[in-house]
């Protein structure tokens, strides 16, 4: 079986550099290609074929709910692998997790989740499973 591609669009390059660097270190994920924002993780979307697309939740050129609604559009359009969607949600931003909840992604995970929880996330996600982190999840229902 081949690696899973995945994209990362992430504006915080630290946090892009650690994540890039986490993933490649796990088996069966490869990185495919990063961007610093929604509009060039789009442009990426639209032209090369990744497996599932890692995007932060708060972005800095647009929000979540236009990412989303975007990436459906690009990607419906364009010859490319439609890309199953896991979005990385701040732990701090309650606000941002409801609207995770309702647009559509395929997954969501804590952005300050354990490597192994997210690359779990990636695999799921890929699977068609889908991954609801349950920590998220714990919040949500109290």
């Amino acid at each position: 079986m081949s690696d899973i591609q995945v994209i990362l669009v992430e504006d915080d390059e630290q946090t892009r550099v650690n994540l890039r660097a986490a993933l490649r270190a796990q088996d069966g994920i490869e990185v495919a290609s990063e961007a610093t924002n929604g509009t060039t993780g789009l442009v990426l979307l639209e032209s090369i074929d990744v497996d599932v697309a890692i995007a932060d939740s708060s972005l800095p050129d647009m929000d979540l709910a236009e990412f989303v609604t975007q990436m459906q559009t690009v990607q419906a359009d364009s010859c490319v692998t439609q890309s199953k969607l896991l979005i990385l949600l701040d732990p701090a931003d309650r606000s941002t997790w409801e609207t995770a909840l309702t647009i559509g992604a395929d997954s969501y995970c804590r952005k300050d989740a354990p490597i192994e929880q997210i690359a779990e996330a990636v695999k799921q996600t890929y699977a068609g499973q889908g991954y609801r982190d349950p920590a998220i999840d714990l919040v949500t229902l109290t």
